[in-house]
């Protein structure tokens, strides 16, 4: 009777979930969390097991949708915004308005919650995010007879600061984020729509639209920001203030730390203060969600390890290793980053905490995403560099969008 019995595998124990989990780049400098995060979950259940892979973020969509289509495609995967929208468009992830409980969606951040909805469904989990702040050089204020204790904090103060810097002192003020795509994050913080409510026509060529980019274009002109602006970016801008050359950053508080092992002299000098809104009274808050793949086989058990990894605890735990921000509300009001302090470091964890509830990521939700940023990039090239005016750019933009459309 007992060679019968296990042989007909009555006494074997149950099979286990095998729960497969990529990240973006978080190897090697946060293998130990993340391998504690499943360590633990494993010993809460023994029924589940984790594989986890971590991906490079240049190839984790195309290697998502082969890995789909070929039927092995993981439980969970890490995407930001952007991506989880074009996964969802393609009708490839399970609607998380469906299948969060109210209770365990009450723990985030609503506007946080929200930036992965589309077609009135939301598709990913929030885990962590990056808000801006302006860090500021105070010894190039004070040359340019402005007050490092008065920021700018408006669009437009902004923009007369960086005027006022570059005059009286010759380095360059600021350099704008509006390299690639992001000059659609520019329009709406700006106030101004992408989109018409149906959400089927460009409408960024309106006389509004164009005098922004008009006003960023004879900008460049007149040399108020650096020539490689457009090609280089977030990283020649990083690079720029490190090294004392720009007066002006909008950035990530993780930035800071770069500065105080790099540049410890400009780090002395550096001040921190909100980011300067424009008149749409808006921040984008670039958010990495953990999404479930329609495809999964064990999709219970994927959403519930996906809300384990972004729970209260969990997200604060991380954002002590890294200088990121929780998505969560319980998280956020952690002392960590509401206690006042005196280092830039200090500052900018509590300036960012605080956008955390109004803030939202400003990402642009639309089909064929690819061609669509493409063709909008070149016409801000082009407008940048004289072969377009800004009105013809934004038109040819908007033809070929609602062409898509």
């Amino acid at each position: 009777m007992l060679v019968l019995l296990l042989s007909s595998g009555a006494w074997a124990s149950p099979p286990r979930a095998r729960i497969e989990f990529w990240t973006i780049s978080l190897q090697p400098f946060f293998t130990g969390y993340v391998q504690g995060l499943i360590a633990a979950y494993e010993r809460a259940h023994p029924d589940v097991q984790i594989r986890w892979i971590d991906v490079p973020p240049q190839t984790i969509e195309q290697k998502l949708l082969a890995a789909i289509a070929g039927g092995v495609g993981p439980e969970v995967v890490n995407l930001n915004t952007e991506g989880t929208l074009r996964m969802a468009e393609a009708r490839a992830l399970v609607d998380m308005d469906g299948a969060v409980p109210p209770a365990a969606r009450g723990r985030y951040f609503p506007n946080i919650w929200s930036s992965t909805r589309s077609g009135g469904a939301a598709y990913g989990i929030p885990w962590y995010v990056v808000p801006n702040v302006l860090a500021y050089n105070r010894a190039l204020f004070r040359r340019a007879g402005l007050d490092p204790a008065r920021p700018p904090a408006s669009e437009e103060a902004f923009v007369q600061a960086a005027t006022a810097i570059k005059a009286r002192t010759g380095v360059y003020g600021f350099m704008p984020n509006i390299d690639g795509i992001r000059f659609l994050r520019v329009f709406q913080e700006e106030g101004l729509s992408i989109l018409a409510p149906d959400r089927r026509r460009a409408v960024f060529n309106s006389a509004a639209h164009v005098r922004v980019l008009a006003r960023y274009v004879a900008l460049f002109k007149q040399d108020l920001f650096p020539a490689d602006t457009l090609q280089r970016g977030y990283l020649g801008a990083t690079e720029r203030y490190a090294a004392g050359q720009l007066a002006m950053l909008t950035t990530g508080p993780q930035f800071l730390l770069r500065v105080r092992a790099d540049s410890p002299d400009v780090y002395r000098e550096t001040a921190v203060a909100p980011y300067p809104l424009g008149p749409g009274r808006v921040l984008d808050l670039p958010t990495m969600e953990l999404d479930v793949p329609l495809a999964s086989r064990h999709r219970r058990e994927a959403v519930d390890f996906a809300l384990y990894v972004t729970d209260d605890a969990n997200q604060l735990a991380f954002c002590h290793l890294v200088v990121v921000f929780p998505s969560t509300r319980a998280a956020a009001a952690d002392p960590y980053f509401t206690r006042a302090g005196q280092s830039p470091e200090d500052r900018a964890r509590a300036i960012a905490a605080g956008e955390l509830g109004t803030a939202r990521d400003l990402t642009v939700v639309v089909p064929h995403s690819d061609e669509l940023y493409r063709a909008f990039r070149e016409a801000v090239e082009q407008a940048f560099y004289g072969r377009m005016t800004p009105q013809q750019a934004l038109d040819w933009a908007v033809k070929e969008w609602n062409a898509r459309l």
